[in-house]
């Protein structure tokens, strides 16, 4: 279950800053939009709400600064 601050990943948009959280590490990764295309092509919405891509489990997101 991810913490109640961070949305979900239907409304993430890469080409945007963000942090991620990642399910398997159980930590946070900042993302700067640099992979913005390869996330759009090579991720894979889950069932479960998450979304898999490269070796990550994305469960929620949330605004680089908190806003």
């Amino acid at each position: 279950m991810t913490h109640s601050s961070l949305r979900p990943m239907d409304a993430f948009d890469p080409t945007e800053p963000a942090i991620l959280h990642d399910r398997v590490s159980d930590t946070i990764v900042t993302w700067t939009t640099d992979e913005a295309e390869d996330y759009r092509r090579a991720s894979r919405p889950r069932e479960d709400g998450t979304v898999a891509w490269k070796s990550y489990v994305f469960d929620g997101w949330g605004n680089v600064l908190g806003g």
